[in-house]
């Protein structure tokens, strides 16, 4: 029941992170042009789906002990506290990698998209390197992190637009 209460106000805290980030980039100037959209549209039609896997059998056993982690979790019951360490940025804030991520999808190996999502976000490639790096081994193994991006991730399905 605790794990419950807790996921939904992890769910319920997405938006208005991803809201205020929003916010942000938008005071700073920044965000998607029309043509950083329409260069993410294709990029997401030319890149619908993962590549392939090169060991199937390994990422099922990297979901299980996913699944097995996300249920030993200790999940925050009223969603994270903004100051809580794990949550700090390193490169990019976890808003900002979740927003990064959504634009740049599947199109890992594509720099001139990668540089274009980094120009909108206002950072540099560095720091979205950085940030892949750290946050992709912590959301291998934090799950209540984890969670958290995954709601950042849904909430982030309208890019934010520069004014």
């Amino acid at each position: 029941m605790e794990m419950g209460r807790a996921i939904q106000a992890i769910m319920a805290q997405a938006p208005p992170m991803i809201a205020r980030y929003k916010a942000d980039l938008a005071a700073r100037g920044l965000g998607f042009t029309a043509d950083d959209l329409a260069a993410v549209a294709a990029s997401a039609a030319a890149h619908p789906n993962p590549p392939v896997s090169e060991d199937p059998a390994a990422d099922a056993a990297a979901m299980q002990r996913a699944q097995e982690m996300a249920m030993a979790a200790v999940y925050p019951v009223t969603g994270f506290d903004t100051a809580d360490p794990r949550l700090a940025p390193v490169g990019m804030s976890l808003e900002a990698y979740a927003v990064a991520a959504k634009a740049v999808g599947w199109a890992n190996g594509d720099d001139a998209l990668i540089e274009r999502v980094c120009t909108a976000l206002g950072v540099t490639r560095a720091d979205y390197d950085r940030a892949g790096a750290h946050w992709t081994e912590v959301l291998k193994t934090d799950m209540p992190v984890a969670t958290l991006y995954g709601q950042l991730f849904v909430a982030a399905a309208d890019l934010p637009a520069k004014a």
